[in-house]
């Protein structure tokens, strides 16, 4: 029998020091395999992020801050018309922003979609240093104050605005995810890094800024005295100094997975709930499913409380005899049964709907 508990004590320590081995937050590394904690995230990983904002941010600017100066000196446009031209440049970067939001959360990754957007955002910043270089800047030293560039023609002009909208589709899907990928690379499971990880986003805003300054001062001065093609190669240059950096932080990151196309998730719980309708629940959360040992390889890492409110919703994460033999095999139809963190995920949603919807 004291063998036995000795056994036992052993075999609860032996999990204990995996479970030290490991991240308690679910992510995993750029294989795919449960993230060591000591050779993933933390410190290296949120630094080669830092910088690469840093950088971004300093090559975005380099471009936006006299855009207008370059719209009205360069392609002579009036101040009306080109101040309209950056307006609609401006909201456009924030409309990729969405498309960059929601590829990360349901199909690619944070990784993958940063990669991909800074690749987009460096060849448009090419473009158009190139364009700039070879045939807006005619004759050759306009675009200063006193010395006004000629007429362009009209393909010129579009492979102008190709550029800057590639800028802006770059720019746009990388920056809504950079934060976010930064704050995963700290395990909020472990007091420590959870400490890093508030710290991490004063940091962010830090480099952020950094890159502000830096753009609008230099490469400011620059364009301001028309050296417009050296200003924008700057620009390139930062942004793919950026993108190596991020690149070559790749082995050292945390990765969430992809959930998935939330507006599904969204319609598995409302038809599993409906499916359950005429189904007696009985009270207690015991009989609701939690998905236990399926939920960190899957899309529901971070477990939400169950709530009381919505309560018809519950049907969908009520466990039926078939669908328990199902479980055994580790096997389940999504549309007939529901984690109830993905349960929570809907009613928060519904909360969010009532608050706006009140007077």
């Amino acid at each position: 029998m004291g063998s036995l508990e000795v056994s036992k004590e052993a075999h609860k320590s032996k999990g204990s020091n995996q479970d030290d081995i490991y991240t308690g937050d679910g992510t995993v590394d750029f294989h795919g395999r449960p993230a060591i904690r000591d050779q993933t995230g933390k410190g290296v990983a949120g630094m080669i992020i830092l910088l690469n904002q840093g950088l971004a941010t300093l090559a975005f600017f380099g471009v936006g801050v006299n855009l207008v100066l370059f719209l009205t000196r360069v392609l002579q446009q009036n101040n009306a018309y080109a101040a309209n031209s950056v307006s609609k440049w401006t909201g456009t970067v924030y409309i990729f922003s969405l498309v960059g939001a929601f590829l990360s959360d349901s199909y690619w990754g944070r990784y993958k979609t940063c990669a991909i957007f800074q690749v987009i955002f460096v060849i448009g910043l090419v473009l158009l240093s190139l364009t700039t270089q070879i045939f807006l800047l005619k004759p050759r030293g306009c675009g200063d104050e006193t010395t006004p560039c000629g007429s362009h023609s009209s393909w010129v002009i579009g492979l102008f605005y190709i550029s800057i909208y590639m800028v802006a589709l770059g720019n746009g899907g990388y920056q809504p995810n950079i934060a976010t990928f930064g704050a995963d690379q700290f395990d909020e499971e472990d007091p420590k890094e959870g400490y890093s990880k508030v710290a991490f986003f004063s940091y962010f805003y830090l480099a952020l800024n950094l890159g502000s300054l830096f753009s609008n001062t230099i490469l400011g001065y620059f364009e301001d005295e028309g050296m417009w093609a050296l200003g924008f190669w700057a620009s390139a240059a930062s942004a793919f100094a950026a993108l190596v950096l991020f690149l070559g932080g790749t082995k050292r990151y945390r990765h969430f997975k992809p959930s998935g196309n939330p507006l599904s998730r969204v319609c598995q719980v409302i038809v599993a709930a409906s499916k359950k309708s005429r189904l007696k629940i009985p009270p207690g959360e015991e009989i609701l499913y939690k998905a236990e040992g399926t939920e960190k390889s899957t899309v529901a890492a971070r477990k939400m409380l169950h709530t009381h409110g919505f309560k018809f919703l519950d049907r969908a994460a009520f466990v039926t005899s078939r669908e328990l033999d199902q479980l055994k095999q580790n096997e389940y139809n999504p549309w007939r049964l529901c984690p109830i963190s993905q349960v929570e995920e809907v009613k928060c949603i519904l909360r969010c709907c009532q608050f706006g919807s009140a007077p």
